[in-house]
């Protein structure tokens, strides 16, 4: 099956969830309005990811110079021995003792994370699916990261960039710190108060420690608040941190609605002052000349009477692709159905009981996403002490036969004798 089409037809996290349940290996291409990315799979896991507009090598560089691990005149020695050997930048800056391992790999690892994350805020664009018995990639400095892990990371993404984007409008804006004379307290992910991350958290604060003149703040914001110069722009912050651009701008978001920073004009001391949103209801509708709507109208009615015949009407072709859009979009249900059934027996098994519902299979057996179909809708599932059905459904929303999951289990360990098999409906009994 040709795994190809445009994101309108099919979402980034469909793609990347049917390579990773069928654990596929080649490269997946991505050609949007403004950038072309490949993500590299091994076995249904990113290895590596590569943008058009951003070269992995040359950011690499740019990184690691931003973060001090490297300076200009060792880059530059650096792309002089790769002209000469052709081998990876990577290699030559470990070799020669210029950089650490640890610190190739950490930055190789978040620039790959940065490509293939910036990918869940496209809105458009065309994808091709090249699927290779062996590829090659960076095994000495590449971490494989799971599909799952990059769907869970997305979808997050997703629900929180419009809030962030909401004050940090721009990578071109420039903050700069306000003056405090308050001590800043480093807290850990477990120490750090719980904070709902939602449009009102501007009006939410971490609370001082006892003495009421210190303010808590998370390692990462630290590490964000410490870049935030009055000069550096968000892209260029972004560049430096050593977090990915999504944490990185959150922290920011949060810093600004903490009070602890501020926007400020590029060369300019006072704040910006927002300018009033413009009113699109004002915008005036230009009018189509009344015999250009004639003139389509009649179009119109003639290619209806001649649909059979009319060598321009493209009716078949596009049922074609909604047909094929249609079967890949089964396939991807048929392998989350599969998944459900392993999340199922693994709950059984530490629990001694089939849950009671889906959901309770959340998150430590399957991702959110994998509840519903490809075309929004929630599985259907039944189940009685030993016994459960989950129940697919075909494009027009009827149940399929060929996505039914049923099977009688032990309330105990899975063994090889009683895996669940699909098709073949088993009615339960009320």
């Amino acid at each position: 099956m040709a795994l190809e089409g445009t994101l309108k037809d099919f979402s980034l996290a469909d793609i990347f969830q049917l390579i990773g349940l069928q654990r596929k290996t080649g490269v997946l291409t991505l050609r949007g309005p403004e950038d072309t990315v490949s993500v590299t799979f091994l076995d249904g896991k990113v290895v590596g990811a590569d943008s058009l507009n951003r070269k992995l090598e040359t950011r690499l560089g740019h990184v690691l110079i931003k973060s001090g691990t490297l300076t200009n005149e060792q880059l530059s020695r650096a792309l002089e021995i790769q002209k000469e050997t052709l081998q990876r930048l990577g290699f030559i800056l470990t070799h020669y003792g210029i950089v650490s391992s640890d610190a190739l790999k950490d930055a190789i690892q978040l620039q790959i994370e940065q490509v293939v994350y910036r990918l869940f805020r496209w809105k458009d664009g065309e994808y091709q699916f090249s699927q290779e018995t062996s590829i090659e990639y960076d095994r000495d400095n590449v971490s494989p990261i799971s599909a799952e892990s990059v769907l869970m990371e997305g979808a997050r993404m997703i629900d929180e960039w419009p809030i962030i984007e909401k004050r940090i409008r721009s990578t071109d804006m420039v903050f700069r710190s306000k003056p405090t004379n308050q001590e800043f307290v480093v807290v850990g992910a477990e120490d750090a108060d719980e904070v709902s991350f939602d449009e009102n958290t501007a009006r939410k604060r971490r609370p001082t420690s006892p003495g009421g003149d210190k303010i808590r703040i998370s390692q990462e914001e630290k590490s964000v608040y410490d870049l935030v110069n009055g000069a550096l722009t968000v892209g260029e912050i972004v560049d430096s941190s050593r977090l990915n651009e999504f944490d990185t701008s959150k922290a920011l978001y949060e810093l600004a609605s903490r009070d602890l920073i501020e926007e400020v004009r590029a060369g300019a001391a006072g704040p910006v002052t927002e300018q009033p949103p413009v009113d699109e209801t004002a915008v005036a509708e230009t009018p189509v000349p009344l015999p250009l709507v004639l003139l389509l109208l009649i179009w119109a009615l003639v290619s209806l009477a001649t649909t059979t015949f009319n060598p321009l009407n493209s009716l078949d072709s596009f049922t074609r692709h909604s047909s094929a859009v249609d079967e890949t979009r089964k396939a991807i249900s048929l392998q989350q159905i599969q998944q459900l059934g392993s999340a199922i027996e693994q709950y059984n098994f530490a629990t001694g009981h089939l849950p009671a519902r889906l959901v309770a299979l959340t998150p430590s057996y399957i991702v959110p996403a994998l509840l519903k179909d490809p075309w929004g809708r929630s599985y259907r599932y039944l189940q009685r002490p030993e016994k459960y059905l989950v129940i697919g459904f075909s494009a027009d929303g009827k149940p399929d036969t060929d996505l039914f999951l049923t099977h009688q289990v032990d309330l105990g360990p899975v063994t090889s004798s009683n895996k669940p098999q699909r098709g073949g409906i088993e009615l339960i009994p009320d």
